[in-house]
């Protein structure tokens, strides 16, 4: 089973691995990096749906500046896939319990401000 161990500025670490930079991870160990943004777009969410997750938790960085735009939100209602959103040390702690709870979780972590 996947686990984020722990998310500082500028470094996210998955199963004991340091990464420097942006982070997707899936709930079946699979881990994207992911370009650096300050928005989370519909083009990503849309790439995201295609692996059919239960849920996106969205990792806004350590103080909160990744925005999730309305339509994407709206569209994620309207498909059926909830979305959290937290600073990114807390949404690794919500990925690790749905993880853990065996949903189809990924998580999208922006790793800096």
């Amino acid at each position: 089973m996947v686990e984020i161990n722990s998310v500082k500025f500028g470094e996210i670490t998955i199963d004991k691995k340091i990464y420097y930079s942006d982070m997707i991870i899936w709930w079946d160990g699979k881990t994207e990096y992911r370009e650096k943004t300050h928005e989370f777009k519909m083009d990503e969410f849309l790439k995201l749906l295609e692996r059919k997750p239960e849920i996106i938790v969205i990792g806004t960085g350590i103080s909160g500046v990744l925005k999730v735009l309305e339509e994407v939100e709206q569209e994620a209602e309207n498909k059926g896939v909830e979305i959290f959103k937290d600073t990114s040390p807390k949404a690794a702690e919500m990925f690790n319990g749905f993880v853990a709870d065996k949903k189809r979780a990924v998580a999208v972590l922006h790793s800096t401000c």
